[in-house]
């Protein structure tokens, strides 16, 4: 194929970047690039080669100046993918990055097999290739910690899966780049603060949710192990602090987009309690987004979910 048009729909699963061309005519194939598209909401994660044997596996606090100032070389962020004609915008909810001033829109097409985006309001050239196929159905849920305030998302395409948690505050200087407020903090913890803004990619492997790249080192390896609680409001993961020891977080959904029950461990007792597939309203959006709706909507999807599996 060659030129032909996207849609929304059809982007669905991961994605590997493949090249990427630089303003010095050279190419970088050596990044590793993953994109873990849903139905709407998507996490993206860039690490530069040579960051783990730069950084290790520890955590935050036990990194040191330089090491720090590597992480900074990661791009890493999650949120909603729209679609206006051929124009295409990431719509950023959680980024490592300060925002950006222009917004990260661009157009995609089909070429030879090939996933091309080219940027609108900068100029930029991506290649991209599918990895395993597109998944039968997708499902993300845009998440909020009651107790923290902090935003998350989690993704899961097939057998893959990303997993995004904000900042506790936002960075103080958003007009500053990333690199220069880490490098000019007078002590490690506070620069370790700053990076704590956890992108992480993995794949589900016999109900294990295996990190295998992630924003914060000490996460490679871990297990998210999701799982909704009894009642099927709450889904707990396992996150951790900065200082690398578990946290575990009861995450309240706000936004929910394809079969959600796959957002588990899928042991059976999860499946059992899990509410059914989420729908796009009449309002054209999921009715678990509308404000005043969201906690109503979702529990009396799931009281519904948990009466029909009684019958």
């Amino acid at each position: 194929m060659v030129g032909v048009d996207v849609a929304l729909a059809d982007l669905g699963g991961v994605w590997r970047r493949t090249l990427v061309p630089e303003a010095d005519g050279s190419t970088d194939r050596t990044s590793s690039v993953t994109w873990v598209q849903g139905p709407t909401l998507f996490g993206d994660l860039r690490q530069p080669a040579g960051l783990d044997a730069a950084v290790g596996a520890s955590p935050l606090r036990d990194l040191d100046h330089h090491q720090l100032l590597a992480l900074c070389g990661q791009r890493a962020f999650a949120g909603t993918l729209q679609q206006d004609g051929e124009a295409f915008s990431w719509v950023r909810r959680i980024d490592l990055h300060p925002t950006a001033p222009l917004p990260d829109t661009g157009t995609l097409r089909w070429e030879e097999g090939v996933l091309v985006e080219e940027g609108l309001h900068e100029a930029y050239l991506e290649h991209w290739e599918r990895i395993g196929g597109p998944p039968a159905a997708p499902a993300a849920a845009l998440l909020e910690d009651p107790q923290d305030g902090c935003t998350g998302l989690l993704v899961r395409a097939g057998s893959w899966f990303c997993y995004a948690r904000d900042r506790y505050a936002p960075l103080p200087m958003p007009l500053v780049s990333l690199v220069e407020q880490v490098g000019g903090c007078d002590r490690r913890a506070q620069g370790a603060a700053l990076l704590d803004c956890e992108v992480s990619v993995g794949r589900v492997r016999a109900g294990r949710w295996e990190i295998v790249r992630s924003t914060l080192p000490h996460r490679v390896g871990t297990d998210l192990a999701p799982e909704w609680n009894r009642t099927g409001d709450k889904l707990r993961i396992r996150d951790a602090d900065r200082d690398g020891r578990p946290h575990p977080r009861d995450w309240q959904p706000v936004q929910a987009e394809g079969p959600v029950r796959a957002l588990t461990a899928g042991d059976a007792r999860a499946r059992n309690r899990t509410p059914g597939a989420v729908v796009t309203d009449s309002q054209g959006g999921s009715a678990a987004s509308r404000p005043g709706t969201r906690r109503s909507w979702w529990l009396s999807r799931t009281r519904r979910t948990a009466q029909s599996a009684r019958r």
